[in-house]
């Protein structure tokens, strides 16, 4: 008898202490109200859930990510272009072009990216799916001559995936300095079966990143690095939403690829993109910065287009959570028209508001989202914010298969951004995510067309058929939507 006011003394008192966890660090009510039921209506297993998932742990890895940063700008006098980027930002780099269309929405989301800046000069070419995409990384790290610097979700164990780990073995055994980096939960199967040691004894340096490491003071597992980054030689880089794998190739599935998106950029918004790299690999592999960055780690700027470029970053650290604002800025901003693409939709509040806003004032509103979800969850979340969205004007396109994995941000035909984050509250606020903005018509246009055929390939979701779906859908989609601060 004695043990039973014990277990429940203690069962309350660990409630008591999460429970003022969350009303000092929740800042968005739902996500509040959610934990605080589940730490008082499940006995231990909520506090093991809260502690696992929910307790924000991130801020000792941001004051290393930071620590990163500062000790770039201690170390600048090892590359003249490095010194450049961290020190100081050429004037010819810098934008000086203020009626450029699309530059009012650049200069409206700034505000949200404190200590990244707008860099004109640069050329950004649009790829689509892994056909195009695993073709032009190829080349990329062929052609390079110092560094490859790789990130990824998802590195899959099979034929691209081994393909690309030989070839990178390859450059490295030919003297080429590599560093790989990957998610240990989105690439747990290479993690776990060992899967890159073969390039790790060619001199391939493989680091994964992992918020769930005990020995480090690490226990949010609910957190993932989800970029998808390449940089060679500090002057041509990759950024999208494609992963590494077969599912992303006609020719392994079918002729019914995963429909995702990158973009190849040259010029100096390079270095930006390799700076965050390289803050992500200190995070995770302590390398000193004097070996680092070499004299071409960074090379000095180059002129390669006319694309007004602005890296993104995001993550669950304050240096990162500009993510939403950008978003929320480049909707406020549009005055005729947004394209929307993205796998995954449960937004926060402020930007569905934001959508309804700019579809009640004559914006043309276009979603395009998959039609079959591969996290049946989130898609059922999503439809649960349908109604509103309806309502107000917007229109809502469910692109049939192949899954569509591609994200992003067409505003008024002249400004884009696009990258790894999904439109869902875990990119925006639990990943680590690299978008770009981009001004530049010839990219806009070709991604503008790209969104067109998606839209041709989908089903367009009406009023009345939505409103008549049955009475059982419409709770289980509320139910999952409850679960947005997880999802």
């Amino acid at each position: 008898m004695g043990q039973i006011p014990l277990f429940g003394l203690g069962y309350v008192l660990l409630a008591l202490g999460l429970s003022l966890d969350v009303l000092l660090h929740k800042d968005r009510p739902v996500s509040a109200v959610l934990w605080l039921g589940i730490l008082w209506i499940v006995p231990y297993a909520g506090a093991l859930a809260y502690l696992a998932f929910g307790m924000d742990r991130v801020r000792r890895g941001a004051r290393e990510r930071q620590m990163a940063r500062t000790l770039l700008s201690r170390t600048a006098h090892l590359g003249p272009g490095l010194a450049r980027h961290v020190l100081e930002v050429p004037i010819e780099s810098r934008l000086a072009a203020p009626d450029r269309l699309g530059w009012h929405i650049l200069r409206g989301t700034d505000p949200a990216v404190p200590g990244h800046r707008v860099l004109v000069g640069n050329e950004a070419r649009l790829l689509v799916d892994g056909d195009e995409f695993y073709p032009a990384l190829r080349e990329a790290i062929e052609g390079a001559h110092h560094t490859i610097h790789l990130q990824t979700f998802i590195f899959a164990v099979d034929r691209t995936g081994q393909e690309f780990r030989d070839l990178l073995a390859r450059r490295a055994a030919e003297g080429v300095t590599v560093r790989l980096l990957y998610d240990r939960f989105g690439s747990a199967t290479a993690h776990v079966t060992r899967f890159f040691e073969p390039a790790r004894r060619c001199g391939v340096r493989v680091h994964s990143i992992s918020q769930a490491n005990p020995l480090k003071g690490r226990f949010q597992i609910n957190l993932r690095n989800h970029r998808k980054v390449a940089v060679m030689d500090g002057h041509v880089a990759f950024v999208g939403g494609i992963n590494i794998a077969d599912g992303n190739v006609a020719a392994f599935t079918d002729g019914q690829p995963i429909r995702d998106y990158h973009v190849r950029i040259e010029g100096p918004a390079v270095a930006d993109i390799q700076l965050g790299f390289l803050e992500d690999w200190y995070f995770a592999s302590r390398e000193p910065p004097e070996e680092l960055f070499g004299p071409d780690s960074v090379p000095e700027f180059h002129r390669a287009g006319e694309a007004l470029i602005q890296v993104v970053p995001g993550g669950p650290e304050s240096a990162g959570r500009g993510l939403a604002d950008a978003f929320f800025a480049a909707i406020v901003a549009a005055e005729e028209s947004i394209d929307l693409t993205t796998p995954y939709f449960v937004p926060d509040q402020p930007i569905i508001r934001a959508l309804r806003y700019a579809a009640q004032r004559g914006v043309s509103v276009r979603l395009v989202v998959p039609g079959k979800n591969n996290h049946w969850y989130t898609g059922f979340a999503a439809r649960a914010l349908y109604s509103r969205l309806l309502g107000a004007g917007v229109r809502i396109f469910e692109r049939r298969p192949p899954f569509m994995h591609a994200k992003s941000l067409v505003v008024d035909g002249v400004y884009a951004m696009m990258g790894s984050a999904n439109l869902d509250y875990r990119s925006l606020h639990l990943n680590f995510e690299t978008n770009v903005e981009i001004v530049d018509p010839g990219f806009v246009s070709a991604l503008s067309r790209q969104v067109e055929t998606e839209i041709a390939a989908s089903r367009e979701v009406t009023g009345e058929a939505h409103a008549a779906r049955p009475l059982p859908r419409k709770l289980l989609e509320n139910f999952c939507r409850l679960f947005e601060p997880v999802l």
